[in-house]
């Protein structure tokens, strides 16, 4: 149960970090059941669910992601801490690893960049539903929660930095901005690899347009950015308007992270047709039609809802 005290700082600046949520068999269970699932030898579990980096010791299992053949267009300084590339503001300290990113590795989880869906894995399936984060769901956002989605930040080693944004940005087909993210610490997450970053109070700027975003994340703002490192089973829950990013990872070991996506079983799902045919592919839903389609985590369904 959440004191009255981590409620306030919730509400105040839209994230909350909770200390040793998994205890280290927990999160031992979950990296090696990881580390089979990015080897191949876990059944059901389709190849286009992990993606990895096209570089020397990849392994033979995976989405493989080739190196850009054209050179992104050159990044311009926003601020002292931050760069700009269109409407991309991120932090600064990635540029001069560009090259070791797509060197070879010596271990195969180190040329992963991301894993998704791992709910339909018998191993991870049930931390989705872990009491001890389903009550803080339950708490912060709804006692009636589904899952929308799940995916691991896998932040390889001297892995870029990450944009600042919003997660409702990308949800705008469910008709609540009121969506919570657990983001679960796989690996020791410190400012030096990459830990997530929030702007406090971010959430109270409603829906912010990417081509608006940069103007919103002037010097005065991101003076603000706080970092959030955790330890190996600690969890930071944020709300889904609340501006975050994380920073590079200039070291040669890899920083993993679960976020499990919860949206209230009473928001509307107002997605298009070309909505419901991407939900469908990408296994959010499970069945093509989502109304009503999204795994129920607790608590009860609404009819023609999510």
């Amino acid at each position: 149960m959440l004191t009255r005290v981590q409620k306030k700082h919730y509400d105040r600046d839209g994230y909350l970090v909770v200390r040793q949520v998994l205890t280290s068999n927990e999160v031992d269970l979950i990296r090696t059941r990881l580390e089979q699932i990015v080897l191949g030898t876990v059944s059901g579990i389709p190849a286009d669910l992990v993606t990895v980096r096209d570089v020397p010791g990849r392994g033979s299992f995976g989405n493989v992601s080739s190196r850009p053949t054209t050179s992104p267009e050159p990044p311009q300084q926003h601020t002292a801490t931050h760069l700009r590339r269109g409407t991309q503001v991120f932090p600064v300290g990635g540029e001069p690893y560009a090259e070791q990113l797509w060197g070879p590795v010596q271990n195969p989880l180190d040329a992963v960049s991301h894993l998704r869906v791992l709910r339909q894995d018998e191993v991870l399936g049930p931390f989705v539903r872990h009491p001890k984060i389903v009550d803080v769901v339950a708490e912060l956002m709804s006692p009636n929660i589904k899952l929308y989605y799940d995916q691991v930040f896998a932040k390889p080693p001297y892995g870029p930095a990450n944009r600042y944004h919003q997660d409702s940005v990308f949800w705008n087909f469910f008709a609540s901005k009121n969506l919570l993210t657990a983001w679960i610490a796989i690996d020791n997450a410190t400012v030096e690899n990459g830990c997530v970053r929030y702007i406090p109070g971010s959430h109270e700027f409603g829906l912010i347009d990417w081509d608006h975003l940069p103007y919103l994340l002037t010097g005065d703002v991101l003076a603000g950015e706080r970092m959030t490192p955790l330890d190996a089973g600690d969890v930071v829950f944020h709300h889904s308007l609340t501006l975050h990013c994380s920073g590079p990872n200039p070291t040669p070991q890899r920083r993993w992270g679960w976020a499990l996506h919860y949206v209230p079983a009473e928001a509307r799902y107002i997605g298009t047709p070309q909505d419901d045919a991407h939900l469908w592919k990408i296994h959010a839903t499970d069945r093509p039609d989502p109304h009503n389609g999204f795994p129920l985590v607790r608590g009860r369904e609404f009819p023609g809802c999510v």
